[in-house]
């Protein structure tokens, strides 16, 4: 729309001054009816409008560009977790690896355990032969020294004449007995009565031993005529132990020819 002194100047060439003034008067009165005040102020709405919502689009694109960056960030966390759970894993997988091989070694370190056992079983079944024999052994060398000394005691202390002595087994009430040292003995003071020599050997007597040699004492009481002469022979006695043989009315005889 050009300015009313350049509609004027324009006009004025073709048209009598009066005329151009008149013509460019209704020009721009017509232009004027053409674009009313509300038409302007309905713009003014929609730009506003747009201007408002262009803000919010931007503020809505902001908030959309924190929560990419927040998920973003999110993602590399997940990424972060996901690293830290394969390094666990491979740590747990390695401990298993270590577990089995420790499993292993236990189950060599069984296996020879249980191979040393056998082994020692069987050198322990041939040490308890070799005791069992030596203890024999050693028991009738022990019973062979129990006939000298007693027999020897018994001779110098009570003037005794002793038989032979010797181990023994007698029937008793159909019980078949066992005696370490039995035999036959006179007192010249008393020549009518027989003396049954009846006696327990042992390297180191107990009072359980005591006891129960008192039992078979009592037995060969009730099946031999005569006088039963009890005696206990032995390399070691503890003191109560001796005192358990004089109270069960029986005498003590040392290896070394002590008798009590």
């Amino acid at each position: 729309m050009l300015a009313p002194k350049e509609m004027k100047a324009r006009l004025t060439q073709v048209f009598s001054e009066p005329q151009a003034t008149v013509l460019t008067d209704v020009v721009h009165s017509s232009y004027r009816d053409l674009v009313h005040t509300s038409d302007f102020n309905e713009l003014k709405e929609i730009v506003r409008d747009l201007a408002a919502a262009q803000k919010r689009t931007e503020l809505r694109v902001e908030e959309l560009a924190a929560a990419q960056h927040r998920t973003e960030l999110s993602v590399e966390e997940l990424a972060a977790a996901q690293h830290r759970t394969e390094l666990r894993v491979e740590e747990l997988a390695a401990a298993q690896q270590r577990t089995e091989l420790r499993v292993e070694e236990l189950a060599a370190a069984q296996q020879r355990t249980e191979e040393t056992v056998q082994h020692l079983d069987r050198s322990m079944q041939k040490l308890s032969q070799q005791v069992g024999g030596l203890s024999d052994r050693l028991g009738g060398d022990l019973e062979d020294v129990a006939y000298i000394v007693v027999h020897d005691v018994l001779g110098r202390e009570l003037g005794w004449q002793v038989q032979p002595l010797a181990r023994t087994w007698l029937q008793w009430n159909g019980a078949g007995q066992e005696i370490d040292l039995f035999g036959q003995a006179q007192d010249p003071a008393r020549p009518d009565t027989t003396i049954w020599i009846v006696g327990e050997v042992k390297f180191n007597l107990t009072t359980k031993e005591v006891e129960r040699f008192t039992r078979k004492v009592a037995k060969a009481r009730s099946n031999l005529p005569g006088e039963v002469f009890p005696v206990c022979f032995c390399y070691r006695a503890r003191p109560e132990v001796q005192q358990a043989v004089q109270a069960a009315g029986m005498r003590l005889v040392f290896s070394y020819g002590r008798m009590i």
